[in-house]
């Protein structure tokens, strides 16, 4: 089981069940969900939600749910995750990711809590190398992936398989440690 992580600001917890709704809400947002090649179904974040909690119980790490201290309120997550998608070079791998909510975005949370996680990879999991990619349009993301530290990997960048040819976040760039 995951132990819970924390920032200045950031609660990096288990998921609960009043995690649910707000993950529904976060994922059927288009703003939200933006650099994805599409929104979320209520019970497509139903199953993300349980195989999210699920692993994370099972596993020294996993997605965390995150949550801002000051004000209790459940964010979205940050975490790593294992990776596996057939045909790209560097898979199956660790990723490091987060998704939060838009109401939080600009405000250093991303990043903050991120720090924590990789750090926490490398040194208490031991974990060798991490990665983290986005589609090429995600500026935002790719801002954290350079402020934690990852150094881009232009050799490893690559069109998502299971994203459909003419979509505008096919093409995703790489990040590791």
């Amino acid at each position: 089981m995951a132990i819970p992580l924390e920032s200045e600001r950031v609660l990096l917890r288990e998921w609960l069940p009043g995690d649910v709704e707000p993950w529904i809400s976060l994922n059927r947002d288009p703003e939200n969900l933006r650099y994805f090649p599409k929104v979320y179904t209520e019970e497509e974040s139903r199953m993300s939600f349980e195989r999210n909690k699920d692993r994370l119980n099972a596993n020294p790490y996993g997605l965390w749910a995150a949550e801002e201290k000051s004000s209790g309120e459940f964010m979205g997550f940050v975490g790593i995750a294992d990776q596996d998608i057939s045909g790209v070079a560097f898979m199956p791998c660790q990723e490091i990711g987060w998704r939060l909510d838009k109401k939080f975005w600009g405000k250093g949370y991303a990043t903050e809590a991120a720090k924590v996680v990789l750090d926490f990879g490398l040194a208490d999991i031991g974990l060798s190398e991490i990665y983290s990619y986005a589609a090429k349009s995600n500026l935002p993301s790719i801002n954290v992936m350079r402020k934690i530290g990852l150094r881009e990997r232009p050799d490893l960048a690559f069109e998502h398989p299971k994203i459909e040819a003419g979509n505008p976040v096919k093409f995703h760039v790489v990040y590791s440690t």
